[in-house]
């Protein structure tokens, strides 16, 4: 477990949660970036209902305060004081991927191999949680709004307060446990997210250009017209084909015709290397 934090600290670390430390704002609290005295930046999160999304708090330090990845957002600590809920995390110098991937115009967009790197990392952190982690975690809210990456673009999962647990040998007494049969559902966002990586658009967007559902997962050349501009030209038609190929798979109609993450990690990594 994490350690606990006294308020004033954080408190004191956000200026007194001033509006100009915050960076986000999400469905169940503020995001503010802090800094300790000893020069450590911070990510802290205050939610706004201590009752309400109590169990999206417990969801948190349960998994990010037991595990450690290089594609999970490191939980440093938490605080617990009066009606106050607040969450620390390792501060991500470089934000959420959604931000990259709409740019504003004259802002700098994501190179081929920083995509590739975000993608396969985030499929690392999604096969590790599914399949190797004893909890064997579902996430269950994967997009580019809850992708964080550090200063060399490696992507950090974060967001887990709506997380369910497939390992139905814990007990669990917190009301955070929930059976589910298998990840397919964190397959289809990972799908999504991979169209958003090479489209700048989200599935649901790009869908709304086809007939019928059924496309998104027929042939890969449908969405060549879509691939964002600053990829095209370089040479990487290729490689950008072959990860619409993976994207299709990963969004099929049936959960039973999905791939798993574990073997959509492998594909990757045989492709394209673990170290891309």
């Amino acid at each position: 477990m994490k350690s606990t934090m006294r308020f004033n600290e954080v408190r004191d670390a956000t200026d007194c949660f001033s509006i100009d430390k915050a960076i986000g704002m999400g469905k169940i609290g503020i995001m503010y970036e802090g800094r300790l005295p000893n020069g450590w930046n911070l990510a802290i999160k205050r939610l706004f209902d201590s009752k309400q999304y109590k169990r999206e708090f417990l969801l948190e330090i349960r998994i990010l305060g037991k595990y450690r990845h290089r594609n999970i957002v490191p939980l440093l600590g938490f605080c617990v004081e009066g009606k106050e809920r607040i969450l620390v995390y390792q501060f991500m110098s470089n934000g959420r991927l959604s931000k990259w991937l709409r740019p504003l115009e004259g802002e700098v967009t994501l190179k081929w191999p920083q995509r590739i790197k975000i993608a396969i990392g985030v499929a690392r952190g999604l096969s590790w949680i599914h399949h190797i982690c004893n909890l064997h975690v579902v996430h269950l809210n994967i997009s580019s709004e809850c992708i964080l990456l550090d200063k060399n673009f490696e992507p950090k999962l974060s967001n887990f307060g709506k997380a369910k647990f497939v390992n139905p040998n814990i007990e669990d007494g917190a009301n955070t446990m929930f059976y589910v049969s298998d990840g397919k559902k964190d397959v289809y966002d990972f799908g999504s997210l991979l169209f958003e990586l090479i489209t700048g658009k989200t599935l649901k967007e790009l869908s709304s250009s086809f007939s019928t559902a059924t496309n998104l997962s027929g042939n890969p050349s449908n969405f060549v017209n879509a691939i964002d501009e600053s990829l095209m030209g370089e040479g990487l038609e290729n490689d950008v084909y072959t990860l619409i190929k993976v994207a299709c798979k990963c969004v099929r109609p049936s959960a039973d015709e999905r791939p798993t993450m574990l073997e959509v990690y492998d594909t990757m990594k045989d492709i394209w290397g673990e170290g891309h």
